[in-house]
């Protein structure tokens, strides 16, 4: 990939240029200076920022894949959504949260200079998983204890980008106002310099213990649910219901720390750590809803499930992802799925499966992995992209709507964060979501892990139940290791 043209090593664009873009109609124009990284990690540099709505989306299994990471604070405008209400800083809006975000999104034009990350500043949150109820008509849970927002977006436009494959540091203001972005850069700057490099934590031993729950269902409530989901199933209501629990920790640590431990023991491409109101989330997510560039839209459905183990036990466990008839055939009606759900907004004949049943390591699990890639129909704009998938068919099942229907009626609460998608919608159109999974939410001195899995037409329940709470051993053991360390 090319370097961005500069007058200099170490800033770009010039101030003609910058003004030449200006004069274009472009009003978020980024302004970059390349900075000495050092030994310093993302989380070194997230601490030296003021703790006012921080964000850090960090590629902890750095490759090909995970090549950036970007963090900030100070938000120059939050939009937050819930029950058919939104809230621009605080203050109530007048219509339907999609029609306010939609033109909020409208009224930034970016430009990305050649040789750039997907992000050039925008917005950076969640979209939680009862903000289907902004897309479809479905009925609402009736118990919400956590009482977090349905949709979170902080407007970025001053940020750091951290180069993993070339071991650089790029400090962004964007903006329509040379000088201002010039003064931001200089703020942005002085706090790079106050940082200090730290070694990242060890990773506790998988074998070491976990921290002691609660679930919202007790084992044998969990074992009916999944009995009621087979008789929907047998009904032909549904092929696949993903059922989850959520498992509660009293947790008085720094969330920081606790994702710092999390990473450690889970490096994954879409890690995530976001200061809320009054909450925060801590995320080492593995898996990609959408991401959309220049007009190209890519969703990785993930789908079948093995723990690592030695190389005999893994060949064992990589023959049996390969020939399991039932797997495969989940795994093809979730990819057909995909497929469905991409051609609503896609130019018709351009979607197509480009990977399929890949079989993928990650640092604890193998997963069956495919993709699906299709090309946007003109007009589509980046919230059309999030209707279209979301929430993704892996989390919920088969058909969606029906499926979603049936979790409501099922599981005991709201499910919040679980299961809705994170990451970045850049002010240039493009945007970057992940599924929220492997995630813990710690509001009021509590942790919450939120874990599930695919209910088909022969799953064994007390399976089912022993796969959940194998899906909970990273973050279980993350805070039990954060709360030893004190």
């Amino acid at each position: 990939m090319s370097r961005p043209p500069s007058p200099s090593p170490t800033r770009f664009p010039d101030r003609t240029s910058f003004e030449a873009f200006v004069a274009q109609g472009y009003n978020q124009v980024p302004v970059v200076r390349r900075l000495p990284l050092g030994a310093l990690r993302p989380v070194d540099l997230l601490r030296a920022l003021p703790a006012e709505g921080r964000f850090l989306l960090e590629s902890t299994r750095v490759s090909a894949e995970g090549r950036y990471s970007f963090l900030g604070a100070k938000p120059f405008l939050r939009f937050t959504a819930k029950e058919g209400q939104c809230f621009i800083d605080g203050a109530l809006q007048q219509g339907a949260p999609l029609e306010v975000l939609r033109s909020l999104l409208r009224r930034w034009r970016g430009v990305r200079h050649p040789g750039m990350p997907l992000f050039c500043g925008g917005a950076v949150g969640f979209f939680g998983y009862e903000a289907a109820h902004s897309f479809e008509s479905l009925p609402r849970h009736p118990r919400d204890d956590l009482h977090l927002p349905e949709i979170s977006l902080s407007f970025i436009d001053t940020f750091l980008t951290v180069d993993h494959h070339e071991g650089q540091l790029l400090a962004v203001a964007t903006g329509s106002d040379w000088e201002d972005c010039e003064h931001r850069l200089d703020a942005l700057e002085a706090h790079v310099r106050a940082a200090t490099p730290t070694a990242p934590p060890a990773p506790p031993a998988m074998d070491g213990p976990s921290a002691a729950y609660r679930s919202n269902f007790t084992q044998e409530a969990y074992l009916d649910a999944v009995e009621r989901v087979r008789e929907y199933i047998r009904a032909g209501d549904t092929y696949q219901v993903n059922l989850s629990q959520r498992l509660e920790v009293a947790f008085p640590g720094e969330p920081l720390a606790l994702y710092e431990t999390l990473s450690a023991i889970n490096p994954v491409h879409f890690a995530s750590y976001l200061e809320g109101d009054g909450f925060h989330v801590v995320s080492a997510s593995p898996e990609r809803l959408v991401r959309v560039e220049n007009g190209r839209a890519t969703t990785r459905p993930i789908a079948g499930t093995r723990r690592r183990g030695t190389p005999e036990e893994e060949a064992r466990f990589v023959h049996e992802l390969r020939t399991n008839e039932k797997e495969r055939a989940e795994h093809a009606m979730l990819v057909d799925l995909e497929r469905n759900d991409l051609g609503r907004v896609c130019t018709y004949g351009s979607v197509e499966v480009t990977r399929l049943m890949d079989i993928v390591e990650y640092a604890h699990v193998l997963h069956i992995e495919s993709e699906v890639v299709g090309q946007l129909a003109p007009g589509v704009e980046p919230l059309d992209v999030v209707g279209a998938l979301f929430p993704g068919g892996t989390i919920t099942g088969v058909p969606k709507l029906r499926t979603m229907q049936v979790i409501t009626e099922l599981e005991p609460h709201a499910r919040g964060l679980y299961t809705g998608s994170l990451g970045y919608l850049s002010f240039t159109g493009d945007l970057d979501l992940n599924i929220v999974i492997r995630t813990l939410v710690v509001k009021d001195g509590r942790a919450y892990a939120q874990v599930g899995g695919g209910i088909v037409h022969d799953s064994q329940p007390r399976q089912e139940y022993k796969e959940t709470l194998n899906k909970a051993r990273s973050q279980l053991l993350a805070l039990a290791s954060v709360e030893r360390q004190g």
